[in-house]
């Protein structure tokens, strides 16, 4: 029978665990390597010789232990066992672990589609960092560096293939030397100058002439010439109200709008439907596609709009939407269709079609790498669905400049100014008189995994379009950029 002596002394005698031992040999040679470093450091950096830098050990181990040593013995401690005993503690845990990913998150409402994986990566490994470590400090830093890791590791890097025109290689060069083109993969361009003696120049960085590429709310420009010319063929009228083509959204507010409202972003209708949003705030950062909703979806979420900001500029892929359904639904057309016969094949855009059915894509990145479906549209694709090549885009160009293109009045502005003063709207189509002169009549795009721009300079027939299969803003910024220098 064990003495009481036994008894309490018994557990206090009984030596470390092999694998605790271990850990504390590592973690003091962590901290022996961390204070031979520094003071080798320190003495290199006042020139010390040998002398001063044996002197400079003494009093430096003192301040290293009391400064480093003691409080990195508090880190290696679990939380439980240190600050984290008490209520309050353990309340400054959970707000870290909300917070750092909540403050993460107000940074990427903007940019949602974008970086929104990045707050759900950051999320999940600090949770699993603390539930295996049970220390903050160490959590976080796990965590910050998983997310630096795969942003890195995601990061899109343009391509080293380089075809088509030198000299329109060449400006792309001088962009590259100036870190213009950080941040782009597969990048294709087209220029346009009627004035020249070589009218169309194509070139790019891994993508070529061909390369079919998701153009987004440049879709929106197409579907404005399409509008335009049926309203020429007396199809629609501007002046009416969209239920008249559209009788499934006859007796709500939505139905009332004219078709010139929707084309000019007047009609109050927000970009997106409600559901739809919804739906983006988990498939984005999933890299999914989302505006995946059928035609009856659409006008169910058009008829519950409230219209709060009619008779004001408002962006709205919804309204485009809208007036694109209403166009091909006057011409007794499915949308692709309309698209198809009313504008491709008389264009000879051979490359470009609507995705609708089935992806015609490949996966492209957001602007933080993360890897996104091709985005096929049902309800939505007059909005954002067409995919083309910068051939195909320069026939188009080509067209509009000689003013041999359907529906050419898109292209004239209205009185109706969007948020830039510099900026008023056409059918979808945007002019801004630039400072330097220039009248440029334009309309970009963006889906998840690709951007596009399209910029016309009327007065010196000339144009220039941009096709990156990476969503980022800078591909408008070079397609400005080489147009001014075009003119």
């Amino acid at each position: 029978m064990s003495t009481p002596q036994t008894l309490l002394a018994g557990p206090a005698s009984q030596p470390p665990p092999a694998a605790a031992r271990v850990t504390s040999r590592g973690r003091r040679a962590a901290e022996n390597l961390g204070f031979v470093a520094a003071w080798i450091g320190i003495a290199w950096l006042l020139g010390l010789g040998f002398i001063g830098f044996l002197l400079l050990g003494a009093p430096l181990a003192v301040a290293f232990q009391a400064a480093v040593r003691r409080p990195l013995r508090h880190l290696w401690a679990r939380d439980t066992a240190t600050f984290a005993r008490n209520r309050k503690g353990k309340l400054l845990v959970a707000d870290v672990l909300l917070g750092v990913p909540g403050w993460l998150l107000l940074q990427t409402v903007p940019v949602w589609l974008d970086h929104s994986w990045t707050v759900l990566l950051l999320a999940a490994t600090l949770a699993l960092a603390y539930l295996l470590l049970r220390r903050l400090l160490g959590s976080v830093v796990v965590a910050a560096a998983a997310v630096a890791v795969a942003m890195s590791l995601l990061s899109p890097q343009l391509a080293d293939d380089r075809n088509g025109d030198s000299q329109l290689l060449a400006k792309l060069d001088g962009e590259q030397n100036m870190g213009m083109l950080a941040g782009y993969r597969d990048l294709a361009v087209a220029e346009v100058d009627l004035n020249s003696a070589q009218p169309v120049r194509l070139a790019g960085r891994g993508a070529r002439s061909t390369t079919p590429m998701e153009i987004g709310s440049l879709t929106k420009a197409l579907t404005g010439l399409v509008v335009a010319d049926s309203v020429q063929r007396g199809e629609l009228r501007m002046d009416s109200p969209v239920s008249k083509y559209l009788p499934q959204l006859a007796g709500s507010a939505a139905g009332q709008v004219s078709m010139r409202e929707l084309v000019t972003h007047t009609a109050g209708y927000t970009e997106f439907g409600s559901a739809t949003t919804g739906d983006a705030l988990w498939r984005g950062p999933l890299g999914r596609r989302i505006l995946t909703d059928s035609r009856a979806q659409l006008f169910q979420q058009v008829r519950e709009g409230d219209l709060a900001s009619r008779g004001s500029y408002r962006y709205s892929t919804l309204g485009a939407a809208t007036a694109g359904q209403a166009a091909a639904a006057a011409a007794g057309m499915s949308y692709p269709d309309l698209m198809r016969t009313r504008l491709f094949a008389p264009l000879g855009m051979t490359d470009t079609a609507i995705q609708a059915d089935r992806p015609l894509v490949g996966r492209g990145r957001t602007a933080s790498g993360l890897p996104v479906q091709p985005w096929v549209m049902h309800g939505y694709a007059p909005g954002g669905a067409a995919v083309s090549t910068t051939r195909d885009l320069a026939r188009l160009a080509t067209a509009l400049l000689h003013g041999t293109a359907p529906g050419l009045d898109a292209l004239t502005p209205s009185n109706v100014q969007t948020t830039q003063d510099i900026t008023h709207v056409g059918v979808f189509w945007q002019t801004s008189a630039w400072q330097n002169g220039q009248t440029i009549t334009w309309h970009n795009g963006e889906t998840g995994g690709y951007s596009s721009y399209f910029g016309l300079d009327l007065q010196h027939r000339t144009a220039v379009i941009v096709l990156s299969d990476v969503a980022a803003d800078d591909t408008t910024d070079l397609g400005i950029r080489l147009l001014a220098r075009s003119s």
